[in-house]
């Protein structure tokens, strides 16, 4: 996973620069009137509203005190919050997929509009907030991040180098680092929101998801799978098992790697491909590129003589995927487990 994330900078994110979704406020914090009685209520004295008023000042209570905070950020920055933000901008669309999975929708994104018209990790958010797009990650707008007023500001390593210190004069600036995997992301992004506890159950829940998708896969555990990707110039590419937790027997779903698979990305021609000739194919990328790319050789004989293509087992999965986000990982499980309920 943690390579997966360095080769989506350098092939993934920086060429097609995911967008955001909208979402509800993320202030989900009691207000005064919420925890107060209203005139008509008996009196509290013994009775049961008395123990949930009490409990909900505690919990208010508990959160004002876990601020101000210091976090240290995947640059290995010490970032102050004053308070918790209520405000997150995020410069990247991939980490709209980490707040909204901690119900805390950012205020703003990078490409916030394409991805919420495109993206399958974010499609069921769509119509839950509304999300500022700022525009293309690869040409911050300083002046329109400056607009959205955030609390804090979101990215990842190595993106803000050179506007490091402007974006910090706007809002707190926390870096995620690409190495890490999904676990660690959700976490830091609970930790810069309070949402540790939440993250800690989604974080469990997805676990069990991949779990039981394994599981469900047995029945096809002597069944290889290819894991693709497509070029610029319509060629494939092997997505690598270095970089994805498909094949990992342990934290992922215990794909079988076809004979002569790749550790790391690679180009492959249809004859590399036939060579392996996997029961499964499975392109990770903008489904129509993908399909594009395919019907490019559907016609050749190396093509139709793959058991894939002969079995009707090649399978397009959304672009998002790609990511390797949280999100990502359970939509993932879902698809493992339509494919295992389908044999």
């Amino acid at each position: 996973m943690s390579k997966l994330l360095g080769l989506i900078v350098s092939f993934f994110i920086l060429t097609a620069l995911i967008a955001g979704c909208s979402g509800a406020s993320g202030n989900n914090q009691p207000t005064e009137s919420d925890l107060a009685p209203s005139a008509s209520s008996p009196s509290p004295s013994g009775s049961a509203q008395t123990a949930d008023t009490s409990a909900d000042e505690e919990s208010t209570a508990a959160a004002a005190a876990a601020w101000p905070r210091t976090i240290t950020d995947g640059a290995g920055h010490d970032v102050v919050l004053e308070e918790q933000p209520k405000r997150v901008a995020v410069l990247h669309p991939l980490y709209l997929d980490y707040f909204f999975a901690l119900d805390t929708p950012p205020i703003a994104s990078g490409s916030a509009a394409s991805a919420l018209a495109e993206y399958a990790t974010l499609k069921p958010y769509a119509d839950t907030a509304e999300v500022i797009d700022l525009g293309s990650g690869r040409e911050l707008n300083l002046e329109k991040i400056i607009e959205t007023n955030p609390d804090v500001i979101v990215t990842f390593k190595g993106h803000i180098d050179a506007l490091y210190d402007e974006l910090s004069k706007i809002a707190p600036v926390v870096q995620i680092n690409y190495a890490d995997t999904w676990e660690e992301a959700t976490m830091l992004s609970a930790q810069i929101v309070g949402k540790e506890e939440l993250a800690e159950q989604y974080i469990k829940e997805t676990k069990e998801n991949i779990e039981k998708s394994r599981q469900q896969l047995g029945a096809l555990k002597d069944k290889t799978f290819a894991l693709l990707r497509v070029g610029d110039d319509g060629t494939f590419h092997a997505q690598g098992t270095n970089n994805t937790t498909y094949y990992n027997e342990t934290t992922g779903f215990g794909l079988l790697v076809p004979k002569g698979y790749p550790a790391d990305n690679d180009v492959l021609s249809v004859e590399a491909l036939s060579d392996m000739n996997p029961d499964y194919i499975i392109f990770q990328h903008d489904i129509a590129v993908a399909k594009a790319a395919v019907k490019q050789n559907e016609s050749l004989a190396v093509w139709q003589s793959l058991e894939a293509v002969k079995n009707n087992h090649v399978l397009y999965f959304d672009n998002s995927l790609n990511t390797g986000s949280v999100l990502a990982v359970r939509l993932a499980a879902n698809h493992f487990m339509e494919l295992a309920a389908d044999q």
